[in-house]
């Protein structure tokens, strides 16, 4: 499986569904793993991850270009999901509104010689996601 497939399924499903939550990240990350410049722990990603599932259903990703290098992968993706619990923005708690978002998102990622992801930049255009749950209102 590639190091986007395994990031993917990681995220696509809810992280307390499997065993070992956090093993499975260490899988896939470094402990702790540089995300946008702050260092977070596989603890930390974990706790993301539920966030996401508290407030999102039905997950889908597809990839709309890569590219790889030696030690680095660039993914770009939109992921769609349904809204469907609280949701935490940087503008404060949205009530779960039963729509379907979709965004895009980048992903430049540092890899180790061993594959795992040692630092990511990511952007994620959160705002068009709110504005989608705002909107059809």
């Amino acid at each position: 499986m590639s190091v986007e497939e395994q990031l993917f399924a990681l995220w696509s499903a809810p992280p307390d569904e499997q065993p070992d939550p956090a093993g499975r990240f260490r899988a896939v990350y470094t402990d702790p793993v540089t995300i946008n410049g702050v260092p977070m722990t596989v603890a930390g990603l974990v706790e993301r991850a539920r966030g996401l599932h508290q407030a999102f259903t039905g997950h889908e990703i597809e990839v709309v270009d890569r590219v790889a290098a030696p030690g680095k992968l660039v993914v770009a993706f939109r992921h769609t999901a349904r809204h469907t619990g609280a949701w935490s923005t940087p503008l404060g708690e949205i009530a779960a509104t039963g729509r379907t978002v979709s965004g895009l998102g980048i992903d430049v990622l540092t890899l180790a010689e061993d594959g795992r992801v040692t630092a990511i930049w990511v952007l994620a255009d959160e705002l068009q996601r709110i504005l989608q749950v705002h909107d059809a209102g």
